[in-house]
Formats: structure tokens, C-alpha cells, sequence
């Protein structure tokens, strides 16, 4: 009978205790709830960070360690700042171009100037590959932005690169990954297809750590890539800019070779040369962008062989001649044409010099360019507009 007494009593009690189907159903739910609340937050949470994460590296490579996206860009400063640290005090001119340019100047070669002038400025050269006059525009603004101030710009006027149209001329070469969005409002009003580029620029920045990840290890784990996947050419940089070529001389096919892809590259602006109105008004508003800020500018053409010079019609070649005129008379600033400057020997493709060549021209640039334009105390620009 207490055995019977006791087991109803449990039964009652399990039946109290047990939950009913509605309480069961209720407890399920405000866990799935609170499930689902968790799995939110955790996806929320990845995806701040994974935004903040490729945020803080656009702004590590836009403010601080640019090297990250703009290699040689990076590089270059780097090593400018580093002359700097070492003569504070030293006036600052810039060389600012293209690849001819970077290839073909030697500020070292610069020291028996026949001005003190000449002799007591840091001369650097800052010349980027692909840069025309709305690259030079962007970068002596970016330049500026990083606290580089210089007193004088030389400014090179690579002929061909001022016909940019549709698919044709700076536009080509201009890599949007390289630039923070200061850059890309200044260059897209410059650049005929501008959805297109914005877009591309939009694909690096969104997921910076990815587009970048190649640059990005080869600066802090080189040893990790594949040879094939290293992307320093510009670990031959002298210690003042400049990226000489690493063949000392070339075989006569080589030349040739050189000089056929030259030419082929550059058809459809030598087949209907002219100024077009985008890269004149980079130009311009480069030159009233150094009025601005007090700097003294002066324009100079690098050298090209004959093969290349060859190629120019004779309406071209009058054409380019007229415009430097006017832009000289017009925004008041010297104008040096070494175009014939140099042998067909001196290039290994009839527009970039080799070392010897580069050597031979920069000591020439600099008796009878460097010294001149510093001779003259500065030139007046228009206002910028």
C-alpha cells in the first residue's frame, strides 16, 4: 500500500513538473531566437571587421607606407626622404616625366654643374613610368600632400602622350590601383571613360588587402612568393631617383626588336598627331598649380633616336613645336628641346637611354638646362582654373 501511495505521488509530481506541448514549443522558439540573434551578430561582427581591416590598409597605403599599391611611387619617396633627412636645409628641385626620364636622368652626374646653385639643390628625379601630363598633375599634388615641397620642377614633355583619346595615349597607362580618392576625383575629369575606370578603382579599394596581396607580400614577405611572382623593378633605383637600365649595350636586333615594339605602341598617335584638349588643360593647370605654391617650373622633351624621330610626320613634328611656343609664351616658362641631343647608339629602343647614354646626356642636361633654368630666378604661371 506505501509502495502504491508513493508511486502515484511521483506520477503526480512528473506531471506537474513536465512541460506542456505549448511551453515546449514556446522555450524552442526563444531559443531559435536567440540563435538567430547570435549567428547575426557573429556574421555583423566578420563583416566590420573584414571592413575595417580593408579600410585601415587603404589608409596605411594612402598616408603612410604607399609602397603597398604604388610601388615605385613608394619607393621614390622613400628614398627622397631619406636625402632630405641627410641636408635638411638643402633647396629641393624635382624631376618630374615618364619612363625617358627615369631611365635616361642621372642627378648624380648633375655635381659639376657650373652654378652654385645648380651644385648646392637636392636634384631628385621623380620621374614615373606611363606619366604624362595629367599624371604629373597628380603627382606633384600627391607630392605636396606628403609634405614635399620643392622649389623648382623640371617638367618633361613627353610629345606623344599629349594625344589622348578614346583607348589612346596617357589614358593607357594610367593604373587606378595606384591612387587614393583624392587622386580619382583629380584624374577622372581628365579620362575619356571615366564609368570604367571609377569601377576599376572601386574593384582594388573595396578589398585592398586582395588586390594588393602581391605587392603587399612582396614588401614584408618576399621569401613567401614565387620568383616569378616578385614585383620590385624598382629595387635598381639609385639612391636620387634614378632606375638605370641593366644592360649596359644592346645587339642591333635587339635595337631593333626595341625600336619595332616602340613604334608599334606608339602608331596611333604618330599616324594623326595633335594636342588634345585634355592633356593642354593638365598641363596648364600643372604649371598654375607651381604658381600657386611659389615653385619655379621649366619644360624640357628627353631625347628620342632617329628610327623614332622617323616616325613623325612633318605636320606632327610642326605641331608640337608650335604648341610648346605658345605654352611657353603664354604661361611664361623656358621651354628646353634636347630631342636630337643624342646617337642612335645611346638608346636601346630609339626613346630610352641606355647607361652610358643617360650618363653622357644627364651631364649635358645639366651645363646647359639645370644651369640655365636656375640662372633665370623662376617663371610666372596662370592662375589655376
Amino acid at each position: 500500500m506505501t509502495l502504491l501511495i508513493t508511486t502515484v505521488n511521483t506520477l503526480r509530481h512528473y506531471r506537474k513538473a513536465a512541460p506542456a506541448d505549448g511551453d515546449l514549443a514556446a522555450r524552442r522558439a526563444a531559443a531559435a531566437r536567440i540563435a538567430q540573434r547570435r549567428a547575426r551578430r557573429a556574421i555583423f561582427s566578420a563583416l566590420a571587421a573584414f571592413a575595417a581591416l580593408q579600410i585601415g590598409m587603404s589608409v596605411i597605403m594612402d598616408h603612410w607606407v604607399p609602397v603597398l599599391h604604388d610601388p615605385e611611387y613608394g619607393r621614390k619617396l622613400a628614398l627622397l626622404r631619406g636625402r632630405q633627412a641627410e641636408a635638411p636645409n638643402r633647396p629641393l628641385t624635382l624631376v618630374l616625366g615618364s619612363s625617358r626620364s627615369g631611365l635616361g636622368l642621372d642627378p648624380e652626374s648633375f655635381a659639376e654643374t657650373p652654378t652654385a646653385a645648380a651644385r648646392d639643390d637636392l636634384v631628385f628625379n621623380f620621374a614615373i613610368t606611363g606619366c604624362g601630363p595629367i599624371q604629373e598633375f597628380q603627382l606633384l599634388k600627391r607630392l605636396l600632400r606628403h609634405g614635399v615641397n620643392p622649389r623648382r620642377v623640371l617638367i618633361e614633355v613627353h610629345p606623344l602622350l599629349y594625344h589622348q583619346e578614346n583607348g589612346i595615349g596617357e589614358e593607357c597607362w594610367i593604373e587606378p590601383r595606384r591612387m587614393d580618392w583624392r587622386d580619382l576625383i583629380l584624374v577622372v575629369d581628365y579620362v575619356y571613360n571615366r564609368r570604367p575606370f571609377v569601377w576599376r578603382w572601386c574593384r582594388c579599394h573595396l578589398a585592398p588587402w586582395y588586390s594588393n596581396r602581391f605587392l603587399i607580400l612582396n614588401h614584408f614577405l618576399p621569401t613567401w612568393l614565387d620568383q616569378k611572382a616578385h614585383m620590385d623593378p624598382w629595387s635598381g633605383l639609385t639612391d636620387y631617383g634614378w632606375l638605370p637600365l641593366r644592360k649596359d649595350a644592346v645587339t642591333p636586333e635587339e635595337f631593333q626588336k626595341g625600336t619595332d615594339n616602340a613604334k608599334r605602341e606608339y602608331s596611333p598617335m604618330f599616324d594623326a598627331f595633335r594636342v588634345t584638349e585634355p592633356a593642354d588643360r593638365a598641363l596648364r593647370n600643372l604649371l598654375a598649380l607651381c604658381r600657386q605654391q611659389r615653385i619655379e617650373t621649366a619644360l624640357f622633351v628627353m631625347p628620342e633616336g632617329s628610327q623614332f624621330r622617323g616616325c613623325y610626320t612633318a605636320a606632327a613634328r610642326q605641331a608640337i613645336n608650335d604648341y610648346l611656343a605658345v605654352v611657353s609664351r603664354q604661361c611664361e616658362v623656358p621651354v628646353y628641346d634636347a630631342t636630337e641631343w643624342c646617337n642612335d647608339q645611346d638608346f636601346w629602343d630609339s626613346h630610352h637611354l641606355l647607361v652610358a647614354g643617360a650618363k653622357r646626356f644627364s651631364e649635358r642636361f645639366a651645363q646647359q638646362v639645370l644651369a640655365d633654368f636656375m640662372a633665370r630666378g623662376g617663371s610666372r604661371t596662370p592662375s589655376l582654373r
